[in-house]
């Protein structure tokens, strides 16, 4: 089962003490700190004029490339205001090309239909937040993938989640 974890921290959680925490055989961690990636304009073209493909060329092609053939997500991200930070937010909303433009109702909502497979997604998050926010928002993101929720887990300074 591929694994792919998006670390927006710049500091605070490197790839070792990730991998401890997140277990799986084939998993590869993608550090975005240092990466150039912008945000999502909602320009819609991944949906009209080129499916499946993001019409802003940046570090972040590659990371979608990888996503169309992962079952797991996890996202490890900075707080702010009680949710993930910018960072974080960033490459979520830059997920948009994994999703087509028409909808179907599953779960009971709206849901945009799958470009390709459902996606499983987690949250491992640093700073202060409401949990409970956080593992709704993880539920519902995965819903919007056809997934499961991994769960959402807090991460001490010494890199070990509070259970």
């Amino acid at each position: 089962m591929k694994t792919i974890v998006l670390n927006t921290l710049e500091e605070g959680c490197d790839s070792e003490q990730i991998s401890t925490l997140i277990k799986g055989d084939d998993m590869e961690i993608i550090n975005t700190s240092d990466m150039k990636i912008a945000h999502c304009m909602g320009c819609n073209l991944c949906w009209l004029k080129m499916p499946g493909i993001c019409a802003i060329k940046d570090d972040y092609e590659g990371i979608i490339k990888k996503l169309v053939d992962a079952e797991n997500l996890w996202l490890v991200s900075d707080t702010r205001f009680g949710f993930v930070d910018w960072r974080g937010k960033r490459v979520m909303d830059r997920i948009v090309p994994m999703l087509n433009m028409y909808v179907e109702f599953r779960d009971g909502l709206e849901r945009h239909e799958l470009r390709y497979h459902p996606l499983n997604f987690g949250l491992l998050y640093k700073g202060k937040a409401d949990q409970e926010f956080l593992e709704e928002w993880s539920q519902r993101v995965a819903s919007n993938l056809a997934g499961q929720s991994l769960g959402v887990y807090h991460i001490r300074k010494e890199g070990k989640p509070c259970m």
